[in-house]
């Protein structure tokens, strides 16, 4: 991406077609092509920075005139942990729902209940209190990174569904 600078302050990104130059040259298309041009005229490219998203954002972007270019500011990441560990019991619980609506479903289908449902119920039940307990254990630094449907809640998830 390229920002338009003038007096050290980005006044437009993304070249456009239709451009007026400061010398009254008019082009009605094609300018975004004029790569002859663009630098001559103030626009100057941007340098996207690596970040972490996990502890970082990305702020606005600004011209720094020492390396002629446009960076960003990076500014910490401010994590609530208390809402997000209410999203994630939110979740759970909508996970727990799920898995037992299949349950119910299950049951429902089969007379006499398999032994294979009945021996899987203890290990929905275990899975469903880890998790309440990696919940409660998370910390500014690991809430953002924890996922709750993981590979052996899908996979759970699935075998349950197997007996629909």
């Amino acid at each position: 991406m390229k920002h338009l600078i003038k007096n050290n302050e980005i006044v437009q990104s993304g070249i456009p077609g239709t451009f007026t130059r400061e010398s009254g040259e008019l082009f009605l298309g094609g300018y975004e092509t004029r790569t002859d041009l663009h630098y001559e005229d103030g626009w100057r490219d941007e340098l996207f920075p690596e970040f972490d998203p996990l502890t970082e954002v990305i702020g606005e972007p600004y011209y720094d005139s020492t390396s002629d270019l446009v960076l960003y500011v990076i500014n910490p990441r401010t994590v609530d942990v208390t809402a997000e560990k209410a999203r994630l019991y939110a979740e759970l619980e909508h996970l727990r729902t799920e898995m037992s609506n299949v349950i119910v479903q299950a049951r429902l289908n089969y007379d006499p209940e398999p032994a294979r449902l009945t021996e899987l119920m203890p290990y929905v039940r275990t899975m469903y209190g880890l998790a309440k307990s990696e919940i409660e254990a998370l910390t500014e630094q690991t809430v953002l990174a924890y996922k709750l449907r993981s590979e052996k809640y899908e996979q759970m998830l699935g075998i349950l569904k197997s007996f629909l």
